[in-house]
Parts: C-alpha cells; sequence; structure tokens
C-alpha cells in the first residue's frame, strides 16, 4: 500500500473486536515526510480538544518521539468500540485526515488494546 493512498477513515470499518464493554486503549503511529513534520503537528494538535470532549473519550493524547520527530503516536482510551467509531466518524477526525493524507511517509499503524494487567 502507498503511504500517499492510504485512506485513514477506511481502518475504522475493518476493526472487529468484543471487549465486553471494556474500556477500549487505541495507540496510533504515523511517519510523516520530513518537510511535513510542522504541519502534521499543527493539524493533530488543532483536534486534540474537540476529540476530548467527545462521548466516550476518556483520555486523548497525542506525542512525538524523542529520536525521529518525524513519527506521531497516540494514546487514546475510549469507554466502547462504539466511541471509536464515532470519533472516526466525526468532522473534525475527517478533515484532520483528509490533511494528512499528503503527508504521510508510511502506512498509519493502528492498535486497539484492553488492559490485562490491574491497574496501578
Amino acid at each position: 500500500m502507498k503511504a500517499g493512498r492510504l485512506v485513514i477513515e477506511s481502518f475504522w470499518k475493518a476493526i472487529l473486536i468484543n471487549m465486553n464493554n471494556e474500556n477500549v486503549v487505541l495507540i496510533a503511529r504515523l511517519k510523516v515526510k520530513p518537510h511535513a513534520v510542522e504541519k502534521a503537528k499543527q493539524a493533530a494538535l488543532e483536534i486534540v480538544a474537540d476529540s476530548r470532549a467527545e462521548a466516550g473519550c476518556i483520555n486523548y493524547d497525542f506525542h512525538q518521539a524523542i529520536d525521529d520527530e518525524t513519527i506521531f503516536v497516540w494514546h487514546e482510551t475510549w469507554e466502547s468500540k462504539a466511541a471509536i467509531d464515532a470519533h472516526g466518524a466525526s468532522e473534525h477526525f475527517k478533515d484532520f485526515s483528509t490533511k494528512l493524507k499528503i503527508l504521510i511517509d508510511e502506512p498509519l499503524q493502528i492498535t486497539l488494546t484492553r488492559m490485562v494487567s490491574e491497574k496501578a
């Protein structure tokens, strides 16, 4: 898959999980083109507040790798898969996805997880 042709929205429909109403933790990793770091960072920062305000969002944190500024990581906790689906369908996320399409250097990596250890 060519990174420039990645359709970010489509991954939401491809994920099938049964978490028995447990919180779902989403970890996303995205590598952008070196010349696009600031544009990608700004676009991602623009949706943090709206994402955190969504129903079902427990946390929505955006990170940048220390050793490679072209790598961004999201750590998100949602009440359910349905809340993640709603986030993926939100206008601010769709706008963000459109902006990102021309900036990415590698395919977006998404992992949905559930906690298996006890909470600290």
